[in-house]
């Protein structure tokens, strides 16, 4: 079979028929939940964490960056209209949030705040109970969040177990 510049001239009249969305376009159906874009994988976890020593010990809470939280929190309860939680965040005021576990296939509820000394923002409540015991989340162990707007809560997974080395038990020695 022979190619020539009137296939190419077919292609780019098929191509000309594609739709291209503009930057607000897309913003609007990632906003409502839709999307009529094809893709082939779109990562839900906008919000990932490697767990640090203070996200599993006894300060019994969860820090996320004040970046994080700007970008993927207050910015789409602004555009939800949410008006009253984004201004209770910026306050330091608790938010009670729900958090949908997705591994567990259960609801919990959990607390959002700034954290005064850092601005960094702060899951609190249960976050120990709930996820570090329960789960037996450690140091290393990778999260993944997102804030979904239709059903007013945070989708939570375990996405990677931290590496076991069994060699650290021998450091004291």
């Amino acid at each position: 079979m022979r190619y020539s510049c009137e296939d190419d001239r077919e292609q780019d009249k098929k191509l000309k028929k594609f739709r291209f969305y503009s930057m607000e376009e897309e913003d609007e159906e990632r906003f409502n939940g839709v999307c009529t874009k094809l893709k082939l994988f779109d990562d839900p976890w906008i919000i990932k964490k490697v767990l640090e020593k203070s996200d599993v010990n006894e300060s019994c809470r969860l820090m996320i960056s004040r970046r994080l939280v700007q970008e993927h929190i207050v910015n789409v309860w602004e555009r939800a209209g949410r008006d009253g939680d984004v201004t209770s965040l910026r306050e330091g005021i608790d938010v009670g949030v729900n958090v949908w576990d997705c591994n567990r296939g259960k609801e919990y509820v959990l607390t959002l705040k700034m954290h005064r000394s850092t601005k960094c923002y702060v899951f609190l409540g249960n976050w120990s109970r709930q996820f570090v015991i329960e789960r037996g989340l450690k140091k290393g162990d990778e999260i993944g969040l997102f804030w979904c707007n239709s059903s007013s809560r945070f989708f939570f997974s375990v996405l990677a177990l931290a590496p076991h080395h069994p060699l650290c038990y021998l450091e004291g020695f």
